[in-house]
């Protein structure tokens, strides 16, 4: 039995800081740990100026020590990502808000990167969860077992 935990893929958020192992701590790349598992969410509305709904939500993605970070964002799963300067403010049931100043940096049917905060409570939230290489193609699923 193993239980679920950030030293199997670290995490974007809780864990990044105050791992003294994080890629930001001055440590080589090839020592540090990075996070390994993100989320994915389609833009799905834009009801007013500087907030976008995406479809993620409590069901989807850990929450309990940290909001989703967004990390990049492109035209379709897979395509090329674009780094985002915005900030995940609330999340509902299956919905993540979204919000940042000035022009809009997403557009409805975008797919936005998430990276996770405390992802332990990612992996009780999916019975099989999909492993990706660099482009984004599905190579092979875990099994999740609660």
């Amino acid at each position: 039995m193993l239980r679920s935990g950030a030293y199997i893929v670290h995490d974007s958020g809780f864990y990044r800081g105050i791992s003294p192992l994080d890629r930001d701590r001055g440590l080589p790349e090839r020592e540090a740990l990075l996070p390994a598992m993100h989320a994915y969410a389609r833009v799905v509305s834009q009801p007013e100026p500087g907030l976008a709904l995406l479809d993620a939500g409590k069901r989807d993605v850990p929450f309990d020590e940290g909001l989703p970070v967004p990390l990049a964002v492109s035209d379709t799963l897979g395509g090329v990502k674009r780094p985002l300067d915005a900030e995940v403010t609330a999340l509902n049931d299956q919905h993540c808000f979204l919000r940042w100043d000035g022009e809009a940096p997403v557009a409805i049917g975008d797919v936005v990167t998430l990276g996770l905060s405390h992802p332990c409570t990612a992996f009780d939230k999916w019975r099989l969860i999909p492993v990706v290489d660099a482009e984004g193609t599905v190579g092979e699923a875990v099994s999740t077992l609660f």
